[in-house]
This record gives structure tokens, sequence and C-alpha cells, in this order.
């Protein structure tokens, strides 16, 4: 197994965490943890902000069992992800409460001294004030097509109190135009809320926040960088030298 033979399971569970810590500020956010997985929501109405990761290597089912039933307590969409060591198992019980199955996408990872630097014309800015997380969420708004009012609550002014998340942003003279959500579970660094304005597209801007947000944290001490990937993104990331490691299999719970 690649990047030099990681342990498949104990990394699923650290890009997980990660994604809990990134949720961590939202204003009706909230995680839960069991046996063999965590949900991370971002409390807004929008599956993707709400995730839950199925890792293992026990309780595959039993996670997707609770994960469901939390995100319907919640009045909440979600999309659930089990590594492929245990989808056979999370499908069975995706199946017995009639979810969807989503495509699948790439667990993605690159060692830091494997990583590849992109450098261009964009001056990147890590966020450490309102304006930064103002800004950030207008451009996941826009990347996305989601209302701004959701990605403000998802990155509140508390967000800039957490000591395991960071977000990082390519300016264009003074318009932020892409955004580059992180957050450490001891080495291994979570990137996520990737997102670039759907008008400057195509331009680096988003590989030139990737690549300075993977050189902030290996300064901080981080070996290891993981992501989940749509399939037209995958070759976005590998230009930063991220290779898949797995293929997550992915179920919508729909919103009730």
């Amino acid at each position: 197994m690649t990047p030099r033979q990681l342990s498949l399971a104990s990394f699923g569970g650290d890009v997980a965490g990660g994604w809990c810590h990134f949720v961590a500020a939202s204003a009706q956010g909230g995680c839960q943890r069991v046996l063999g997985g965590s949900l991370g929501m971002g409390g807004e109405p929008y599956p993707d902000m709400n995730q839950g990761f199925v890792f293992g290597p026990d309780g595959a089912g039993e996670a997707v069992r609770q994960f469901a039933a939390s995100l319907r307590d919640r009045l909440l969409p979600g999309t659930l992800l089990a590594l492929s060591t245990v989808a056979a198992e999370a499908a069975i019980a995706a199946a017995a409460l009639d979810l969807p199955e989503e495509q699948p996408m790439a667990l993605m990872c690159v060692h830091a001294a494997d990583a590849l630097r992109v450098e261009g014309r964009h001056e990147i800015e890590h966020v450490h004030d309102r304006k930064g997380l103002a800004d950030a969420a207008e451009v996941l708004a826009d990347a996305y097509e989601l209302p701004l009012e959701w990605c403000a609550n998802m990155m509140g002014e508390r967000f800039l109190e957490l000591e395991a998340a960071d977000l990082f942003l390519a300016r264009h003279g003074d318009r932020a135009v892409a955004a580059v959500g992180s957050a450490r579970v001891a080495g291994t660094v979570t990137l996520g809320a990737v997102g670039t304005r759907r008008a400057p597209r195509h331009r680096g801007a988003a590989s030139e926040a990737l690549s300075a947000a993977i050189d902030h944290h290996v300064g901080e001490g981080a070996h290891l960088f993981g992501l989940v990937s749509v399939p037209g993104a995958e070759p976005l990331y590998a230009g930063l030298g991220f290779v898949a490691v797995d293929h997550l299999r992915g179920w919508l719970v729909p919103a009730p």
C-alpha cells in the first residue's frame, strides 16, 4: 500500500478526525465518534457539509446505522463514506436503511517529502481575521453554488480560536479567488473545503493555496496529508504529488 505502506484504517481515521476538527466551529455543527467511524456535521442542509467516515476495522455496520440516525434526528442530509476494507459490511447496513448509493470517491494522500510545490502569481493568505473568514465563505459559496449564509455558518468567528484547523486564501489583487481548509490530527493533515470561484478557474489559484497549506503544516511538523476527491478533481491533487490509496464507497442520507 502506498505511499510508504501506511495503515489504511489509521489513515482513514485521521482524515475523518480532521474533518471533525474543521467543522468544530460551525454554528449548528457537531461531531460523533463511534467504534470504527466518525461523523462531522457542519449543520447546514447540504450533504457534503455533513460527512460520516466509516474506517473500521470493526463496527462498520453499526457506524452507518448510528450516523444515519443522528442525521435524521437533526433533520440533516449527509454523505457516508466507507473504506473499501469495510465497504461490504457498510453496504449491508446502508441497504437495510434504503440509502441511495453515491459515486465512489478517491482517498488520496501524499507524504511531506513527496509533495510537489506550486508557485504562481497569486498572493497567499493564512486567515487570521474576520475578513479572511468572510472572504473564504464567499469563495466557497460561489464555488459550490451554495447560500452564503451556510458557508459563513460553517466558518463562524469561533473558527479563529481553533488550534487544529486553518484556512488559506489565494488572492488576485484584493479579491479572494480560491480557498483551502485544513485540520491536523497528530502528524496527519486533512485538506478539505477546497474551492475556486467559478469565473477565474483553471488559473492555478487552488493549487497555489494547497501548496501553501502543505508548506505551512510541514513547518509545523506534519508528515502526511490526506483528502477525499471526487473523480474530476483528482488531476488537481495529483499535480501536487497526491496518489489515490483507496476508493471510498458512498451513500446519501437524504433530507427528511
